[in-house]
């Protein structure tokens, strides 16, 4: 199917990933490796005058020093669950023609391992991520996607609507593809951003329960322009799935 200029034309699903497609949060998972009282008072610190990755480079740092090898971190990554129906709707979703891409902070080791468990691996387009790799000596090493002020809505270390902007540029640009329909799921307050850029082909998905929802209805309100996407919201991939296809059949 091609558009008017000769483009592609296909449809794309954009996921977050804790909470979205796994049940729980990544790296709190692996944290909570230290158990209770594990992690000191000055490495708590640098979350509130560093931020989050800085934080979690020490939180790696400290898991090495305590003997936890790869596999242990690993091991903790594949027993998080899956979002109810996520697998599932992924797959579907690809079989039917969609391109689905990852944008989360999390980080690239993580989501590997357990979208490599979890058979997924395949169906997905990109991962856009914060790179991480395991060191000779058995150390996570991890690293920021980029470095940011521009966004205030975002980290510093990771914009997600800027990411998915410069993805929709590329593939128009160098793979001639369009996309006339662009569905964003996610449950955090930095969904938002990407959720806020979408066009009338756009739909927010936020997932029921968590704070993207009302985050986002709260920045619609001070937009100075009408919101052109369509916002729903979902508890389960089973239930994105199914509305997913139901805004494709009434359009």
């Amino acid at each position: 199917m091609f558009s008017s200029s000769g483009r592609i034309l296909k449809r794309l699903a954009v996921l977050d990933f804790d909470h979205t497609v796994c049940e729980h949060n990544t790296d709190i998972v692996v944290r909570d490796l230290l158990g209770p009282g594990g992690v000191p008072s000055d490495v708590q610190s640098i979350l509130r005058s560093c931020g989050w990755i800085p934080y979690m480079q020490r939180i790696f740092r400290l898991l090495h020093q305590n003997g936890f090898k790869p596999m242990d971190i690993s091991s903790a990554i594949r027993g998080i669950p899956e979002v109810p129906g996520m697998k599932s709707c992924i797959a579907n979703l690809v079989r039917h023609g969609f391109d689905v891409i990852i944008i989360s902070d999390s980080n690239s080791e993580f989501i590997r391992v357990w979208n490599d468990f979890n058979d997924i691996g395949p169906f997905i387009h990109t991962v856009f991520t914060n790179p991480a790799r395991f060191d000779s000596n058995g150390l996570l090493e991890l690293r920021p996607y980029h470095f940011q002020t521009e966004c205030t809505l975002s980290s510093k270390n990771l914009c997600k609507g800027k990411i998915l902007n410069e993805f929709l540029r590329r593939q128009h640009d160098e793979r001639q593809i369009e996309y006339e329909k662009v569905f964003y799921a996610g449950d955090g307050k930095n969904d938002v951003c990407p959720m806020l850029r979408l066009g009338s082909n756009g739909y927010a998905c936020a997932r029921r329960g968590f704070s993207c929802h009302d985050a986002l209805q709260s920045a619609i309100g001070k937009l100075e322009h009408p919101y052109l996407a369509k916002v729903l919201q979902w508890t389960d991939g089973h239930e994105l799935n199914d509305l997913i296809w139901t805004e494709l059949e009434e359009d």
